[in-house]
């Protein structure tokens, strides 16, 4: 009896494996929504039901410049909320995945009307606008939404196929408004075109203070920045901003984006517009600062350590060092 009960609770806790794994291999690690891959065999299976459906294609706008200009962190974090509102105003039956970096399916069982597309497409924009406040962006974030209703002998492949089709035919539409737009009034010429480009380089709606982007970007400025001061002469500065907990240690991950997203804020708010930083690690950011003396560099990063660090609980236990370094030379000795 005693052995039947324990072959009886090894097969269930055999089952409990298989099905934590199941679930593993067919949602996406990120949101929890199906991946791919299930989306597509789930998909596939629903449309040999007999009724209605139809499949949403939707593809965030302009992801990568989230991710570029203010983290993976808060690009995650979009898309977590892009995930989560979807799994709001859709019904739990409907199937729901992330097929790509920025893109997700929803495929509604039984079919719905545009009116009802269209609503559920605004309660997510409406989100996703709020989402982007609260992280700081200086934009709205957009999305483009392609559609196909279930017709006979319709496979996933298909049927994402024409969804997709309207999605990119939408997207260039909204390119081609833009140029005719920029064009409105007179045939184009190299004038115009110049025009357009100088748009197109433009910072949109830039926030105030410095200029922030992935290190990546920051490491292409620097040596574009560093030629010219062969040849002009002036000076400029790195600075390295290390936060630390008491030991020296890494600051405990649970704590660490808090305190990390401070100093960003207190890095826009203390450098001027024509400065940059970026995020250099998981504790540490770079700054260039242009046109400044060593004085002047160390005077700026003493600003912005007392800025932190004033907002700082004193039993926190934290260290905020900066390092100053003049560009195409040798490091000078680290302070603070």
């Amino acid at each position: 009896m005693k052995w039947g009960m324990l072959v009886d609770q090894e097969l269930d806790m055999l089952k409990d494996e298989n099905t934590r794994l199941r679930v593993l291999a067919e949602h996406d690690w990120l949101t929890g929504l199906y991946n791919r891959r299930a989306a597509e065999a789930h998909v596939d299976e629903a449309l040999l039901k007999n009724g209605g459906g139809m499949l949403l294609v939707l593809d965030i706008d302009h992801f990568k410049q989230v991710n570029d200009r203010y983290g993976h962190l808060i690009g995650d974090a979009l898309l977590c909320e892009a995930a989560r509102t979807l799994r709001d105003i859709f019904f739990p039956r409907d199937i729901i995945g992330r097929v790509g970096g920025d893109e997700f399916v929803i495929y509604i069982l039984g079919g719905c009307s545009q009116e009802a597309v269209d609503g559920r497409a605004a309660q997510l924009a409406e989100r996703l606008r709020k989402a982007g406040r609260r992280y700081g962006m200086q934009w709205n974030l957009s999305f483009t939404l392609g559609l196909a209703e279930k017709q006979a002998g319709d496979d996933y492949i298909s049927l994402f196929d024409r969804a997709d089709q309207m999605l990119l035919a939408r997207k260039k539409a909204r390119r081609a408004r833009r140029a005719d737009s920029a064009d409105a009034g007179g045939e184009r010429s190299i004038c115009t075109d110049m025009a357009l480009i100088r748009r197109e380089l433009r910072e949109k709606d830039p926030p105030k203070g410095a200029f922030c982007q992935d290190y990546e970007t920051f490491k292409q400025i620097y040596r574009f920045v560093e030629r010219g001061l062969k040849r002009s002469g002036q000076s400029a500065y790195i600075i390295l901003m290390t936060l630390t907990d008491a030991q020296g240690q890494f600051v405990p991950l649970a704590a660490r984006e808090e305190y990390m997203s401070r100093l960003s804020d207190d890095l826009q708010a203390s450098l001027r517009s024509g400065d940059l930083f970026a995020p250099y690690s998981g504790c540490q950011y770079l700054l260039m600062v242009l046109g400044a003396s060593s004085e002047n560099a160390a005077v700026i990063a003493g600003r912005i350590h007392t800025r932190f660090m004033s907002r700082v609980a004193p039993d926190a236990g934290l260290l905020l060092r900066y390092d100053v370094y003049p560009m195409g030379e040798l490091p000078l000795q680290p302070k603070g």
